[in-house]
């Protein structure tokens, strides 16, 4: 009876320590409060993330707003007043009532929490709940009277803060970073991506659109290189070769859906990058769209469709591939050493003027134009490998929605194959003619 006694005093001291043991943890757990206005509305579990920030968990702000969450184990999907939010795991884009918000980082899965950006959680909150006919009136730790008000300062994202600081510091401390040290900056403070996971991805719109003569809208086609400048080669293609052919394939289609098509070459001739932005401005053009090919350096392989936007890099190849696109031929004489640290030292700016935001306009309506562009070639079978951003300078200073196309790698020998091919040329350049009138019709120019 007395072992009893004792095994039963045993069981409850040790549940006992157990209860004390989780008060003691929940006790010293890091919350962050949520306000609506004036009233709080939760206590949110938080943690510091690798960037200096905060991340909450998306699941318990959802609870305290009284949203009920889809039973997608993928994902956190709520839906109020027709409205949408989408959080995927490990995404590191938030479709949000239709438009995409990035994040400094993917959306993770740690414990039994749904980890995403704080300041980027805020954003998405207001701007939901004014596209639901409410106040954007949350905000953290205090209640938004005494909070920042969303009108007054506009939602940076903290990877282009992290970025902005590093190159300030730089400044200060009277250093100029080369841009492979950008990229290894930007490795410790995470930047901003530009990806549609394809369980995102809506349905296509097939549109036939015809524009009126006095409608029409402006398309500006860029053929890569070109004269002097060969671009990549390999597998017996040259790249200048490809661009042209498939710029004037993409301009003969859309021209018979009525597109106003002007072209920064026409020919086998050698143009600046900046000529080749200017000549769009010029053209005060709607859509401008610069057509290239990729390679890799031997030893490494890849293949597929690609998309990118000018913004901040997403990944190391997004980088790499951005020195390589900024290489610019000035004289014959020049050495390969001379071109590749001038393309390094122009990257180099180009990462400058991003991390002070100054170019920044347009890269909302840039995201939008790939991401229907991106639903087009899912939906035509292309081989899509990702949409992606880097510091391109041939779209520097465009003043309109602009995207970089590399229709596949010369260095992988199906790709070269393929696009030596008139069909294959067609089906990609109808996919790309496809989507940039999906995309006019759905966000027509106002004015010039």
């Amino acid at each position: 009876m007395l072992l009893r006694a004792n095994k039963k005093l045993l069981k409850l001291a040790i549940f006992s320590l157990l209860i004390l043991l989780l008060t003691v943890v929940s006790a010293f757990a890091e919350t962050t409060q949520l306000y609506y206005g004036e009233i709080k509305k939760g206590d949110i579990t938080s943690r510091k993330n690798s960037y200096g920030g905060t991340d909450v968990a998306i699941e318990e702000v959802m609870t305290s707003l009284g949203l009920a969450r889809s039973s997608n184990p993928q994902a956190i999907v709520v839906v109020f007043a027709g409205k949408k939010m989408e959080f995927w795991s490990g995404a590191t884009v938030v479709r949000s009532s239709g438009a995409l918000v990035s994040l400094p980082a993917p959306i993770g899965i740690e414990g039994a929490h749904w980890w995403i950006d704080s300041k980027s959680m805020l954003h998405i909150l207001n701007e939901f709940y004014v596209s639901i006919g409410r106040k954007a009136e949350m905000s953290w730790d205090k209640p938004f009277k005494s909070a920042t008000s969303l009108d007054k300062v506009p939602y940076v994202s903290p990877a282009a803060t992290a970025i902005s600081e590093v190159v300030k510091a730089a400044a200060k401390n009277g250093k100029t970073n080369t841009a492979a040290d950008n990229v290894k900056q930007q490795e410790a403070a995470p930047v901003t991506v530009i990806a549609t996971p394809p369980v995102m991805t809506t349905p296509t719109k097939r549109v036939n659109t015809s524009f009126s003569n006095s409608g029409r809208p402006v398309v500006v086609l860029d053929a890569g290189h070109g004269g002097r400048d060969p671009g990549a080669v390999a597998n017996g293609v040259r790249e200048k070769d490809i661009n042209l052919k498939a710029v004037l394939t993409l301009g003969n289609i859309l021209e018979n859906k009525g597109v106003d098509v002007r072209y920064t070459r026409k020919t086998d001739v050698y143009l600046k990058l900046g000529q080749r932005t200017a000549f769009a401005n010029d053209n005060k053009a709607d859509v401008f769209v610069s057509i290239h090919c990729n390679a890799m350096p031997k030893g490494k392989h890849a293949a597929g469709l690609e998309y990118y936007i000018m913004a901040l890099p997403s990944d190391k190849d997004a980088m790499q591939l951005a020195i390589y696109e900024n290489k610019e031929l000035v004289s014959e004489n020049d050495n390969a050493t001379t071109v590749a640290e001038r393309a390094d030292k122009k990257t180099n700016l180009l990462l400058k003027i991003l991390g002070d935001m100054q170019q920044n306009n347009k890269i909302g309506d840039s995201t939008k134009l790939t991401e229907v562009m991106h639903q087009h070639a899912k939906s035509a079978g292309l081989p899509m490998r990702k949409v992606a951003q880097a510091p391109f300078f041939v779209l520097r200073g465009a003043g309109m929605p602009a995207v970089l196309i590399e229709m596949g790698y010369l260095t992988d020998a199906s790709d070269a194959a393929k696009l030596r091919t008139q069909s294959y040329l067609d089906s990609l350049c109808s996919s790309f003619a496809e989507s940039i009138t999906a995309y006019i019709k759905d966000n027509p120019v106002v004015s010039r």
